[in-house]
């Protein structure tokens, strides 16, 4: 890496008189350094810059500078290179790749569309290269599309909101009652969890930290006049103990839960919860132990396993998914 500010300037500016195919002395390469730095600049200190930018392993720019003995100048012998051009090896190309495959399902949200121009290019940028190096495009991977869900047009106006305080009055439709409610809400977080948004702030009738799901909100109101309350909230923390959104009752507890069938070769690859840890192994038995508070996305993920899970501890969950059981296979 260069030693300091005054080399980087230089590499810069030795970049700009030598691209697009343009020759330049030392001498002007000295002279247009000098301009840029304000102070005079040797030719021994350029002959140095181009050896640092030609092999220095540090710098990684490995730039193709050639004397032009008929111009009598240097040159990039390399038509379009700039150390402004992101050096990609292959995995480089194939992790970008990936990545804005991922973003690019987003970029139909307005609250994205400023960043769609870019992932685009990248995409076509992407596949280009790899055209040039092995003439695949990136067609051999397909992510999860999650089908666009009533809500997201409320993302818009909640994103200012929350980077400027803005206290917000809300009407609410849930899921579980018939009738519209009206909150107040502080609103300081949005969180997507499976496909669906969620607002998370502080509720006023409720005086604690609520959770709406976007697609349930039927109109929002700025209330100006309103004065914020902050409130502390580490995502991190506030979500730890528990999956999903829906915010447990109890607090965590020591659950263990027997897999079967190799389905813990699995598990072991896909964690159900950052607090899984393996206890146990016997043939294709595994048994592993959480620390997490219940609610109904953990729920439902032990259910998701039918036969090949089973609940060993605590006494009152165990109890609790038999119940659910034997009342499913009553409705059969």
């Amino acid at each position: 890496m260069p030693k300091n500010k005054d080399a980087l300037t230089r590499y810069k500016v030795i970049n700009q008189m030598l691209a697009n195919g343009k020759t330049a002395t030392k001498r002007q390469l000295a002279d247009a350094c000098a301009d840029r730095l304000n102070r005079p600049i040797s030719l021994r200190t350029i002959e140095n810059d181009l050896h640092a930018m030609r092999y220095d392993e540090g710098l990684g720019y490995f730039a193709p500078i050639e004397y032009d003995h008929a111009n009598r100048g240097y040159i990039y012998s390399e038509a379009g290179y700039s150390i402004d051009n992101l050096p990609l090896d292959d995995e480089d190309i194939r992790n970008l790749g990936l990545a804005a495959s991922l973003l690019k399902q987003y970029s139909g949200v307005t609250a994205f569309s400023e960043f769609s121009g870019t992932i685009d290019k990248v995409i076509r940028l992407i596949n280009y290269k790899k055209l040039q190096s092995d003439g695949n495009k990136l067609d051999f991977i397909e992510f999860e599309k999650n089908p666009t869900t009533t809500g997201l047009e409320f993302i818009d106006q909640l994103i200012p909101c929350i980077r400027k305080k803005k206290v917000i009055h809300i009407r609410h439709q849930s899921f579980w009652r018939e009738d519209v409610q009206e909150f107040t809400v502080h609103p300081f977080y949005l969180k997507e969890y499976r496909g669906r948004w969620y607002l998370v702030g502080y509720c006023e009738e409720r005086e604690d930290i609520r959770i709406f799901g976007l697609e349930r909100i039927l109109n929002i109101e700025t209330k100006p006049l309103k004065r914020f309350t902050p409130k502390h909230f580490n995502p991190e923390t506030y979500f730890e103990t528990f999956i999903g959104i829906n915010v447990p009752e109890g607090k965590p507890e020591e659950v263990l839960l027997r897999f079967k069938n190799s389905t813990g070769n699995y598990i072991l690859t896909q964690p159900i919860h950052h607090s899984q840890q393996l206890i146990r192994q016997e043939g294709e038995t595994h048994d592993f132990r959480y620390l997490i508070a219940i609610n109904w996305e953990f729920i439902g993920v032990v259910l998701s396993w039918q036969g090949n899970v089973e609940v060993l501890a605590p006494a009152g969950f165990r109890d609790r998914i038999r119940r659910i059981l034997e009342e499913s296979i009553r409705a059969y």
